[in-house]
């Protein structure tokens, strides 16, 4: 058994392993907090990891490398914020796992991964409790008085209308949770969709900035990216709000609770609980 970690991120023709960047130039931040993920449950379960955006080729030499050192079971968990996105439906087509490519993907064609191994295929992280305990951490870290704060949770969010409601509901059940454990002043979440149609993409840009703006008229405002890591959107997130007064809280990675995640979700389509990563 082994763990297929999907993770967007730059890569190489081809993907390449965790640790493995001879001859593609140095690590970028984000590329390096997924590696140590990996590296740290490759110390209890086979662990490689498929950079891209639903990428066949990377996802084909991940699997082959897992197949090198004897898996046959594979446990495919997507290091992405939402499960509602074309990007997972994309991934489970190329793992044989449904029949056509996403609904709402732009993509025509996409080649599928030859294998005799078993793919399982968790969700993303939505909801779950680990991501809201990182969020909590985040925020109040940044500020010096809770009960005066108000927390902007911002995630990058899709194109798609309907799913960006999924979005926005999954996110809503992390304010609740900031809400109840952290006694802000208020807890609002927002998505940037930054990728859709210049109207969308606009209209929720100023939503981000008006929204800000008026938190910030009653106390301290910290805005928590439901981001994965830096080196990604954060500047052009940050570059909306030129000009207000905010705390930037820190991203999702590097964070223990990641790895504890992975872990959660790969045992339970494996059939092992925790396979113990730290």
């Amino acid at each position: 058994m082994g763990i297929l970690l999907l993770a967007h991120g730059s890569h190489a023709p081809g993907g390449h392993g965790h640790g493995d960047h001879a001859g593609h130039g140095p690590a970028n931040v984000w590329n390096a907090n997924v590696e140590q993920v990996a590296r740290s449950l490759d110390e209890r379960l086979p662990t490689e990891v498929a950079f891209g955006m639903a990428d066949p080729q990377a996802i084909q030499a991940a699997v082959e490398r897992l197949e090198r050192r004897g898996v046959r079971e594979i446990a495919a968990v997507p290091l992405f914020v939402s499960s509602h996105s074309p990007i997972i439906g994309n991934f489970r087509y190329i793992l044989g796992l449904q029949a056509e490519l996403a609904k709402t993907t732009r993509v025509r064609r996409l080649d599928r991964v030859a294998s005799s191994a078993r793919f399982h295929f968790a969700g993303a992280m939505d909801a779950h409790p680990l991501v809201s305990g990182i969020l909590l951490e985040r925020a109040l870290a940044a500020t010096d008085d809770a009960a005066a704060t108000s927390v902007v949770v911002i995630a990058h969010g899709p194109n798609d209308e309907g799913e960006n409601a999924l979005w926005l509901r999954d996110m809503e059940a992390h304010a609740r949770f900031l809400r109840e454990r952290g006694g802000f002043r208020r807890v609002d979440v927002l998505t940037h969709r930054n990728d859709a149609p210049p109207p969308v993409k606009d209209a929720a840009r100023e939503a981000f900035r008006r929204n800000v703006a008026e938190a910030g008229q009653g106390g301290p405002v910290v805005v928590v990216p439901l981001l994965l890591s830096a080196g990604g959107i954060e500047a052009e997130v940050e570059g909306d709000l030129a000009g207000l007064p905010y705390r930037f809280a820190r991203p999702l990675m590097p964070h223990p609770n990641i790895g504890r995640w992975v872990e959660t979700m790969a045992g339970s389509l494996l059939g092992q609980g925790s396979i113990g990563a730290e």
